[in-house]
């Protein structure tokens, strides 16, 4: 079983430079971490895009938590895909998303079974301590201004959208 962390670094999901990071847990050398930043345009094309109704999560100020939800699962669909595991995971998620736990549960089970076709054992969430490889990379991340490390997964727009966007609208 492939037991990983999950963590962010960030105020907030629609500020740039906020990333989420996965990290192997409990191995002492040559563990895999993986990451996304957030930059501005992609950020700006999004909100707009959602502001302008263009995805199936109509846009509601009041239901921006369970959008930022959705986008944060997006990106760790990516950052599993990249991975190319075939066990059964075990999650170790951090609460950024306090009061979305069920959610976040969802659309993970959602993404990493039904898509990548991973068995997933239940998610536990709690905060991770700052000596977590996963908080700490996150934090690294969030500071690498110049974009240094070798943990990024590029994620484009369009990769993000096929999950947002009705499908009608996909095939423009």
């Amino acid at each position: 079983m492939a037991k990983f962390e999950i963590d962010v670094s960030g105020h907030d999901l629609f500020k740039e430079g906020y990333t989420v990071c996965i990290a192997e847990k409990d191995k002492e050398k040559d563990s895999i971490i993986r990451g996304f930043k957030f930059g501005g345009n992609l950020l700006k094309t999004l909100i707009s895009n959602w502001e302008n109704n263009e995805y199936k999560y109509p846009f509601q100020e009041n239901r921006r938590g369970l959008f930022k939800v959705r986008v944060y699962c997006i990106i760790l669909f990516y950052l599993f895909k990249s991975l190319q595991i075939k066990e059964e995971l075990s999650l170790t998620i951090c609460r950024d998303f306090s009061g979305h736990e069920n959610d976040v549960t969802t659309n993970l089970k959602f993404f990493l079974k039904n898509k990548l076709k991973i068995n997933l054992g239940k998610p536990l969430y709690k905060k991770l301590p700052p000596k977590s490889k996963a908080h700490w990379y996150a934090y690294l991340m969030f500071k690498d201004s110049e974009n240094l490390l070798n943990t990024y997964v590029p994620i484009t727009l369009e990769e993000i959208e096929l999950f947002l966007k009705r499908k009608e609208k996909l095939k423009k």
